[in-house]
């Protein structure tokens, strides 16, 4: 039998009462309900987001890159401004770039943005390659990073992320 760790929380008498009706109308005791609740929330997310053996379920494969950058960002009032960030990866489908040591007012306004240009050296070939990504999501603790996809899908780009690719994982 597996280890089983004990978690209480606090919850007040009529949310407490409608859990118990709740759990019974499904034949369980608030225990069993509420195990059985976390349970599946949690086996939800870890199917969603992560495969059993813990590989990425991801349409593309990413590879981890560090690669100074300048990120033209365009924000929901159609101002643009230049930001320097880092590359931290790359995939067929887009990137991950991240801005570090901004202030609170600056990631509240990255926040709002829909499109961010990139611009890097690629160390291995000594050329400077730029790629447009529409903002798919961010993610803010002490630095902020955004996720964009590519929205050019042409031949050059995808050599290029090919080329990419190829060197980073070898």
């Amino acid at each position: 039998m597996s280890e089983s760790v004990k978690i209480c929380f606090d919850m007040d008498r009529e949310n407490f009462q409608a859990l118990k009706r709740v759990a019974r109308a499904e034949g369980l005791d608030c225990s069993q309900y509420v195990s059985n609740l976390v349970e599946g929330t949690l086996k939800h997310f870890i199917s969603r987001d992560w495969s059993m053996n813990g590989k990425e379920r991801r349409r593309y494969h990413r590879v981890d890159v560090s690669l100074p950058a300048i990120s033209c960002v365009k924000f929901s009032d159609r101002e643009m401004r230049s930001y320097p960030v880092v590359v931290d990866d790359i995939s067929q489908g887009g990137l991950r770039i991240s801005f570090k040591d901004i202030p609170p007012e600056l990631a509240e306004k990255l926040a709002t943005s829909s499109f961010f240009e990139v611009f890097f050296t690629l160390p291995h070939l000594a050329q400077t390659v730029s790629f447009y990504c529409r903002r798919l999501r961010h993610k803010v603790d002490r630095d902020v990073s955004m996720v964009g996809v590519f929205e050019s899908n042409n031949p050059e780009t995808v050599s290029m992320v090919d080329a990419m690719m190829e060197y980073y994982t070898a």
